[in-house]
């Protein structure tokens, strides 16, 4: 993004002093949740206030909507708060500031999938004065401008309804084709939802999971990775109980637990080898493996 946005994030991470400046700085905004105390609440109106001056001053804000999360395909009911921030900034300018809300998809192919795509789809921005009115009341202006970012939003990304969800999932990935560009799969996706149920439709034929395994490429980098693997796995067992974490778990310490292996793995190599050259091709084919594997 060109804007240098301003964060809405649940207030539990601001509790200690250091980490709240830390926050700050990175323009990380708190939001208080029922589950910090029905007292906390009130301290949202600061919080309002503050975005209502941030958008006078032209500023942007990042918020995500629904306020919570999993890992199914469709778009949980948006939260009040966004609205509240725009339609609180154009009440103070007459309806005349000109907010605008610009919904963003984000469309995952895994949440837990090594190397896992994820599109990140931009739509059309919405003019807040354009949808509220003077002659409604507040909550109705609330109302229609939620209910606008919705329908804007669910074009965004595959919204399977969540009646009949896991059938209606299986039939998704037993028909569902493989697009290298990701705006093209999303279509597709779409399509395949928008078309259910439709047993005529191709079924697509996966790969055997043993297939892998005849891949060289795949072979070797597994064998070069499998400590830090092995690592991570036993942490992701042992310490994460909300599977929403495994993605950041994977690549926050993927950052550290790999570099790590390969000076420890290269270091073993040129005490086994004694020889420069063949040390740093070595080197070089650890990252180039991971590169190189299809799966």
């Amino acid at each position: 993004m060109r804007r240098d946005p301003w964060f809405i994030t649940r207030a539990n991470v601001f509790k200690k002093p250091l980490v709240k400046k830390i926050l700050n700085i990175l323009q990380m905004i708190p939001v208080y949740r029922f589950r910090d105390g029905f007292s906390t609440l009130r301290k949202n109106d600061e919080t309002i206030e503050m975005c209502v001056n941030l958008l006078t001053r032209g500023k942007c804000i990042l918020i995500f909507g629904e306020g919570n999360h999993n890992d199914r395909w469709f778009l949980r009911p948006l939260q009040k708060g966004f609205a509240r921030m725009a339609i609180a900034a154009e009440e103070r300018h007459d309806w005349k500031l000109g907010v605008k809300i610009v919904p963003v998809g984000v469309q995952y192919d895994s949440h837990n999938a090594f190397r896992s795509r994820v599109l990140v789809n931009f739509g059309n921005p919405i003019l807040a004065n354009e949808f509220c009115t003077t002659t409604n009341t507040t909550q109705q202006n609330l109302e229609a401008l939620i209910t606008k970012t919705a329908e804007e939003m669910k074009s965004l990304i595959l919204n399977i309804p969540s009646e009949d969800y896991e059938t209606q999932v299986s039939y998704f990935k037993k028909h569902r084709e493989i697009k290298s560009d990701l705006v093209e799969q999303l279509q597709s996706d779409q399509s395949i939802i928008n078309n259910y149920p439709n047993e005529k439709a191709p079924i697509t034929k996966k790969k055997s999971a043993l297939s892998k395994w005849l891949n060289p490429f795949f072979i070797y980098q597994f064998v070069n990775h499998l400590i830090p693997f092995a690592i991570l796995q036993w942490v992701l067992k042992t310490k994460v109980s909300d599977p929403q974490f495994i993605g950041s778990l994977k690549f926050s310490m993927g950052m550290i637990l790999v570099p790590l292996a390969y000076i420890v793995q290269t270091a073993l190599c040129y005490f086994l080898s004694g020889s420069t050259l063949i040390t740093g091709v070595y080197f070089l084919s650890l990252p180039l493996s991971v590169l190189l594997r299809r799966d």
